[in-house]
């Protein structure tokens, strides 16, 4: 019963999971671009990678990732479902590959550096030869880490992109994506970013993906992003009924907000002068 209750408590919210899962994404490989960046110019350092990863206590975005990944897909039939289910497992070895890269940065930031003093300070042993192996081997092992992230936030990033074509329902998803334009095209540079990506999903128009996402705003009465998600549904199409119904249904609950404050407005002058 318990299981079931979960099962349903989940399917109620996939979709708000499956938005999340790509913001975290995007958050997440956006940072590793920025420290390998670091890495390439200078030399990576420790700082943010703890935010980055996080640990039991207090989970960073990368650990909420691969938890929301595993939430969601780890008992899938890979035979069934390929993409969730390798990019399930790829968000898992990115996770693993960050804290193995986590701890060697670590190890280099706080004692490599006390070492060269020491080493320069007292007289030469064994020890001191086999410090220097140590930290040799530690920084290969981090350039190695850098290159597998790499080449699996790469991965990654495109079961992801196939994994979304089947969530063309996901309203919060679509917004998501609408909203965060730039970071779509630099995500999927390389396959022809939010255009391309929305183009597979809604291969009747674009204006599709609008309305959706305009549909959604006027549902949580967010008047002005609806406006404009409707008139950019018909700079697409201009013949798009779903955007003009929209505008109407738009512009009546304004009329009828902007009634009420009027009401409202003209009962409490009322009730004013009466107490005066």
């Amino acid at each position: 019963m318990e299981n079931t209750d979960k099962q349903s408590w989940l399917e109620e919210r996939k979709d708000l999971f499956i938005k999340n899962v790509l913001r975290d994404f995007i958050h997440s490989y956006s940072f590793f671009l920025e420290i390998e960046k670091k890495y390439r110019d200078a030399g990576i350092t420790y700082e943010g990678l703890d935010n980055w990863v996080g640990t039991q206590t207090d989970r960073g975005t990368l650990w909420v990732l691969k938890n929301n990944c595993h939430r969601l897909w780890k008992n899938i039939d890979p035979d069934k479902q390929p993409e969730p289910f390798f990019f399930d497992w790829m968000v898992g070895a990115i996770f693993h590959e960050a804290m193995k890269l986590k701890e060697n940065v670590y190890m280099v930031d706080r004692y490599h550096p006390a070492y060269q003093v020491a080493s320069t300070t007292t007289t030469a042993y064994d020890w001191q030869e086999n410090c220097q192996h140590f930290f040799e081997e530690t920084l290969e092992d981090i350039q190695r880490g850098i290159n597998r992230l790499e080449n699996l936030f790469v991965s990654a990033a495109e079961h992801l992109k196939s994994l979304l074509l089947a969530e063309r329902d996901n309203s919060l998803l679509v917004r998501f994506m609408l909203e965060h334009k730039s970071d779509i095209n630099k995500l999927w540079q390389k396959s022809g970013g939010l255009n391309q990506t929305l183009g597979a999903m809604f291969p009747s128009g674009l204006d599709e993906a609008y309305c959706m996402a305009g549909e959604n705003y006027l549902e949580g009465s967010w008047y002005v992003e609806a406006r404009m998600a409707f008139v950019e549904a018909l700079k697409i199409n201009p013949d798009c009924e779903e955007a003009k119904s929209g505008l109407r249904i738009l512009e009546k609950r304004l009329k009828e907000l902007a009634h009420m404050l009027e009401k409202e407005y003209t009962l409490a002058n009322s009730n004013q002068v009466q107490l005066n």
